[in-house]
């Protein structure tokens, strides 16, 4: 008998409330980030479902300035 191995959810996928936690973005912004091709996710069983992996690259490949100010000013 084959036993499953245990996946975490930090080896496995994150929901888009999850990945949107993990970016520190709300999950509509990750939406607006998958529909322009910078965040890769697939939509399995009707939900959002992100890799690590893929946040992680999305992460290291963003520009390290953005060209405009968060919503204070101060780029937070």
């Amino acid at each position: 008998m084959t036993q499953t191995p245990h996946v975490t959810t930090r080896e496995g996928l994150l929901t888009l409330k999850e990945a949107a936690e993990v970016l520190r973005l709300s999950t509509r912004t990750v939406r607006e980030y998958v529909k322009r091709g910078e965040i890769r996710g697939r939509i399995i069983g009707k939900r959002w479902r992100f890799r690590c992996a893929d946040l992680d690259a999305f992460f290291e490949n963003a520009p390290s300035e953005w060209d405009f100010a968060g919503k204070n000013g101060d780029g937070d």
